[in-house]
């Protein structure tokens, strides 16, 4: 069995790729390794100078932003809702409506990471390490965080 890849580097234009071309907006030089999957694409914005690598999922019910020069290793998940307990309780499923995730410039995503709905990485220079779960906001910059639930592991500077 092969495997087939993509790759292709943008200005402007995201060529015919059914998915991407559907993003709200984005910036230029976007480079996309591989398979990407998108749910709702007209709700994330990406910066300038991004990267997407093979197996990235990024579900953007509720609005995904990525600033500038923002890499996002392979398989790494970007999932801006989820199902409410509350309703899960009551047999309903009904998506929460407050997932936005914000994600600043100069972060690079580490391979299998998943961000939560509502997260916001303001710090610039932040690396998320492999497989880490970040739940809460990051304001720090310059910094590596990893684990599950991601905590700060040491400082860039």
């Amino acid at each position: 069995m092969s495997v087939i890849s993509f790759y292709f580097r943008t200005k402007r234009k995201f060529h015919n790729w059914s998915q991407l071309r559907k993003v709200g907006k984005y910036g230029e030089n976007t480079n996309v390794f591989g398979d990407v999957t998108i749910v709702n694409p007209s709700n994330l914005t990406i910066g300038n100078n991004c990267s997407l690598n093979h197996g990235v999922y990024i579900n953007a019910f509720n609005p995904i932003v990525l600033g500038d020069d923002v890499t996002i290793s392979a398989s790494a998940k970007l999932l801006s809702t989820g199902i409410d307990y509350d309703s899960w309780i009551k047999g309903e499923k009904k998506h929460t409506q407050t997932g936005e995730i914000q994600i600043g410039n100069h972060v690079w995503i580490g391979c299998g990471a998943i961000i939560s709905p509502g997260v916001s990485i303001s710090g610039e220079f932040v690396v998320i390490a492999a497989g880490a779960v970040v739940t809460h906001d990051i304001s720090e910059s310059y910094c590596l965080y990893g684990g599950c639930p991601a905590k700060m592991i040491k400082s860039l500077k």
